[in-house]
């Protein structure tokens, strides 16, 4: 019974993610942030099915970071991915991203670095390359002002 009972919860947690999926694509489709919170539920539901779903908390942390503005979540979720999966490079980036707009830099650099030494897409290689020299640039500009006061 055990293992008919983890199939259905494995088959119910995929459905709620594709359910999330759809909710998120009419949400940046119309920019509706009801679709959004529909979606982040219903990841949430995959997630309650099968807590080890890397896709669903990687999906949720994502859509934290980059349409909700909670970058508290992200960083969580994007974190459990790379528990379940310390190989996800672009878990690396999409949680640097969420460092960043934490004003954790020095995680955010470390993030970003990681996904440099993992990361295989030419355009997110070059978007982490960017976000660290920004995140250096701002470093230098900070340490000169505390220096000038």
């Amino acid at each position: 019974m055990g293992s008919i009972r983890r199939s259905w919860n494995w088959a119910l947690s995929r459905f709620f993610c594709l359910l999330a999926d759809v909710h998120r694509h009419f949400g940046n489709l119309y920019g509706n942030q009801e679709e959004h919170w529909s979606a982040i539920e219903n990841y949430g539901r995959a997630i309650a099915l099968d807590e080890d779903y890397a896709q669903a908390y990687y999906s949720r942390g994502v859509l934290y970071w980059r349409e909700i503005g909670n970058y508290y979540r992200a960083v969580q979720d994007l974190s459990r991915v790379l528990d379940l999966d310390s190989g996800w490079a672009e878990a690396h980036f999409n949680r640097g991203m969420a460092y960043k707009l934490r004003q954790e830099p020095q995680k955010a650099v470390a993030d970003f670095e990681r996904y440099l030494t993992e990361g295989r897409e030419d355009f997110w290689l070059e978007a982490a390359r960017r976000q660290l020299r920004e995140l250096r640039e701002d470093g230098v500009e900070a340490t000169d002002r505390q220096k000038g006061s």
